[in-house]
């Protein structure tokens, strides 16, 4: 049995063991939520390249190094980001469809030209826009600053409805019905009466920033740890809101936000229950949507959609913001149908 051998058959291991905790932890306790900050393609790069090694090596425990690998190669899939569904090809969207963009705005025009901020926005011509972090910024641990800029989206977009609650901008072609309160801060429910599809049907959108709850700051301060938790237990509050609401509401639905999770297959289970991810209709095999300032750092998705009910995704994709934001910018094409 050589050095390299035991070494592989350790690591298969360890890895095993890591990806049997992640099922038994996330959503449990709170400190497991620091291992968010590993890049998704590690949950299938690790173990390929285990079962690289153990297939090149001779001898010793190879079976069992192979075995682990596939085992946590399993449990690690739903973890690593691809959209094996992309291979498929993809139907056309209706040509009536709602076009709806959704984008964290990175603290709106403060760091970037006005002029240039409002003229993109114009350019992506939606129907319905999802816009969040309509504020300035504080610093990471500090209250936004807060905005309002209503008179100027009044004048940029003339034929939308302007809605504004906090840090949430909604702007919407069609009619609005109702703004209920979800009682949760960080979702702004809009619903919208589609007054250009046959039989006016009413769809409910739901612009979402849930907090961030990991920084990569100094791991030896234990404040930092108080806020993790702090963070994670109030972004589950919001997501089990949202969930619930979703569930109680009969109307088509549109989720779209800034979710802030990189590991985030556990959250889309517990969304899938009452909505539908709309990666199914995205044409990448690895989408993501952060970081459009760093190279390095553009490993994940933050950013997500769902539909629910008589709403259905017919393209989603990611638009570039060209400077203006670290975040890409969702753009999903919609078909609703009444009484769904």
């Amino acid at each position: 049995m050589t050095p390299l051998n035991v070494l592989l058959a350790v690591g298969a291991a360890c890895w095993l063991a890591f990806q049997l905790a992640d099922r038994l932890l996330t959503h449990r306790v709170w400190w497991w939520a620091t291992t968010d900050v590993l890049p998704p393609p590690v949950h299938v790069l690790v173990p390929v390249c285990l079962l690289a090694g153990a297939a090149a090596g001779t001898g010793g425990p190879r079976g069992w190094t192979a075995a682990a690998a596939v085992a946590s190669l399993a449990l690690g899939a739903r973890h690593c980001g691809l959209s094996p569904r992309a291979l498929r090809g993809l139907r056309r969207p209706a040509a009536d469809g709602i076009r709806v963009v959704c984008w964290n705005t990175e603290h709106w025009d403060e760091e970037v030209d006005t002029e240039a901020f409002y003229a993109f926005l114009r350019r992506l011509d939606a129907d319905v826009y999802l816009l969040q972090e309509h504020i300035y910024d504080a610093g990471v641990h500090a209250p936004p600053v807060p905005v309002d800029f209503r008179d100027r989206l009044e004048r940029e977009f003339p034929g939308h409805h302007v809605l504004i609650r906090g840090q949430f901008v909604t702007l919407s072609r069609f009619p609005v019905v109702a703004t209920p309160d979800i009682g949760a801060p960080e979702v702004f429910r809009v619903d919208l009466r589609v007054d250009s599809l046959p039989g006016a049907p009413v769809l409910s959108t739901y612009n979402v920033h849930l907090p961030v709850h990991v920084f990569l700051e100094n791991p030896f301060r234990a404040a930092l740890y108080r806020e993790i938790r702090d963070r994670l237990s109030s972004r589950n509050r919001q997501l089990d809101r949202l969930i619930d609401d979703l569930r109680a509401n009969g109307l088509p639905a549109v989720v779209a936000g800034d979710f802030n999770l990189s590991r985030s297959q556990g959250d889309i289970a517990r969304l899938s229950a009452v909505a539908t991810d709309a990666l199914r209709a995205c044409a990448s095999l690895y989408p993501v949507s952060w970081h459009r300032g760093a190279a390095w750092l553009r490993w994940w998705r933050l950013d997500l959609a769902f539909t629910s009910r008589g709403a259905s995704a017919e393209r989603y994709a990611f638009r570039d913001p060209e400077g203006l934001s670290d975040h890409a910018v969702q753009e999903l094409t919609l078909t609703v149908r009444k009484d769904g």
